[in-house]
C-alpha cells in the first residue's frame, strides 16, 4: 500500500529509501542509521520544498508543538507536461449477431464455416422447408382460381353495363356486389399467398450484415428451435478498441478526446483513434469502467479480439502536481487520499484530502486533482493521524522521533 513504506532523508545530500539498522551501544536495541546516496535534481527539489514548508510550519508554540504529533511534510511539485494515461484494451466489432431460425426445422444445408465471409443476404443455413413449399404452391393455385372468378364476375358487370336500360337495377347492382365480394376474396388469398412465401423465407438464416463467421454451432440432420444460435457472426467495416479504465482515472477522460492506439500485433505501427463513448456503470469486482475508442479508417488488416494498448491524451490545462509516493494513501473502496497540514489558531493541524493521481513513477506519484501547490503535504506519520489532529513538522535530524514507519 502506498504511504506505508519508509521515506528516510539522508541529512544535507538527499533522502535514501534502504535504512540500515544497528544495535545501540548503551541499550543493545536497533537504532536506525540512514545511508547516504547520490542526490538527484528530483530529490534536490523535494528538499527544497521542505525547507520552505518549514519556514511557515516548523515555529509553534512551545507547550502545544511539544503535544502535537511530530510528522515530515513536503511541498507538492510542479511536473512539466502531462503524459498520457495508457490502459490495454481489445478490439471489438460494431456489431455481432447470434444467428438463429426464425421458424423451428431440420437443418438441410450449412452453406458456411467459421472464418467464412459473407455479404448483407446471402444464405448461411437453410432449413428443410418442403412443407412450407408446399403450403406456398396450394395458396397459389386458390388465388389464382380466385382470380379467374373474379374476371368472370366482372365479365358478367360488364354485359350489364352494356344492356343500359334493358336490365333491372336489381341485377347490376347484384352484379356489382359480386365484383367486390370476388375482389375481397383475391386481396385475402394474396396475403396468404405472401404469409406462406414468408413462411418458405424464413427457413433460411440470413447475413444481416458483411461480415465473417466466428463460429458455426450447428450441423446438416439437426434439429433446431426457433431462436436457438446456429452461427456467431461479426461485422468487420468497425472496430473499436474497449478499455477498461480504473476508476480514479475514468472522470479525467474527455469524450472525443485523440487517443493513439498502438496493437500488440502491430507495435511500430500506431493507429489515431477518438474517445466515442464512456460508459457509466462499473464493474463492481474490478471498479473499472468501459471507454470505447473508435479507430479511424485504415488498410490494415483488423481482427476483432485483438489487444492492443491506448494512450489517452488528457486535457492541455491540467495542472499535475508530483508527490512522494510514501505521502498517498490507498483504501479497500478505491479511493486515494493525502493528509495536508493547515495553520490554525492553535497550531498546525491534519487534514485529510481526497486526490486523484495520475503517473505512478519510481519514488513520486502524479496527482492530478486535489491538491494545490502550495500545500503542505505529510510524507511520514501520516498512517494514524484524524482529521483535525495537532501535528508538529519535524526537521530532518529528528527522523527517529517520526512514527508509522514501516520497512
Amino acid at each position: 500500500m502506498i504511504g506505508r513504506h519508509s521515506f528516510p532523508f539522508s541529512g544535507p545530500t538527499g533522502y535514501d529509501r534502504s535504512p540500515v539498522r544497528t544495535a545501540s551501544a548503551a541499550t543493545g536495541m536497533p537504532v536506525p542509521v540512514t545511508t547516504r546516496g547520490k542526490m538527484t535534481p528530483r530529490m534536490a527539489r523535494f528538499r527544497l520544498a521542505i525547507a520552505a514548508a518549514m519556514l511557515v510550519l516548523g515555529h509553534l508554540p512551545g507547550a502545544a508543538a511539544q503535544d502535537a504529533t511530530p510528522v515530515r511534510i513536503v511541498a507538492p511539485l510542479p511536473m512539466n507536461g502531462g503524459t498520457p494515461l495508457r490502459f490495454t484494451g481489445s478490439l471489438t466489432a460494431a456489431r455481432q449477431a447470434d444467428l438463429s431460425p426464425r421458424v423451428s426445422g431440420l437443418v438441410k444445408q450449412v452453406e458456411v464455416d467459421a472464418g467464412d465471409a459473407a455479404e448483407e443476404g446471402d444464405v448461411l443455413v437453410e432449413l428443410d422447408a418442403t412443407m412450407a413449399e408446399l403450403e406456398r404452391q396450394r395458396a397459389s393455385a386458390v388465388l389464382a382460381e380466385a382470380r379467374k372468378r373474379l374476371e368472370e364476375a366482372e365479365r358478367v358487370r360488364d354485359e350489364a353495363y352494356a344492356l343500359g336500360q334493358n336490365i333491372p337495377q336489381t341485377t347490376l347492382r347484384a352484379r356489382e356486389a359480386q365484383v367486390e365480394i370476388e375482389s375481397a376474396v383475391v386481396a385475402r388469398l394474396q396475403a396468404e399467398l405472401r404469409q406462406q412465401v414468408e413462411s418458405v423465407t424464413r427457413h433460411k438464416v440470413l447475413a444481416p450484415f458483411d461480415g465473417v463467421v466466428t463460429r458455426k454451432l450447428t450441423e446438416v440432420g439437426e434439429w433446431v428451435q426457433t431462436g436457438t444460435p446456429v452461427l456467431t457472426f461479426v461485422a468487420t467495416d468497425r472496430l473499436r478498441l474497449d478499455v477498461q479504465v480504473p476508476q480514479e482515472y475514468f472522470g479525467i477522460i474527455a469524450l472525443d478526446s485523440p487517443v493513439r492506439v498502438r496493437l500488440d500485433a502491430e507495435p511500430s505501427e500506431p493507429l489515431a483513434g477518438r474517445v466515442a463513448a464512456t460508459v457509466p456503470l462499473s464493474d463492481t469486482d474490478a471498479r473499472t469502467f468501459l471507454v470505447r475508442v473508435t479507430l479511424e479508417t485504415s488498410d490494415r488488416p483488423l481482427i476483432a479480439g485483438m489487444s492492443g494498448e491506448a494512450a489517452f491524451s488528457l486535457p492541455g490545462d491540467r495542472k499535475a502536481l508530483e508527490l512522494p509516493r510514501d505521502a498517498v494513501l490507498r483504501h479497500p473502496d478505491g479511493s486515494t487520499t493525502v493528509w495536508v497540514v493547515e495553520q490554525g489558531d492553535a497550531g498546525a493541524v491534519a487534514r485529510e484530502r481526497t486526490v486523484t493521481l495520475g503517473r505512478t513513477l519510481s519514488e513520486t506519484v502524479e496527482v492530478i486533482s486535489g491538491l494545490e501547490p502550495d500545500t503542505s503535504v505529510v510524507v511520514r506519520g501520516n498512517e494514524l493521524l484524524r482529521d483535525g489532529q495537532q501535528v508538529r513538522p519535524v526537521e530532518d535530524r529528528t527522523e527517529g522521533a517520526v512514527g508509522g514507519t514501516s520497512g
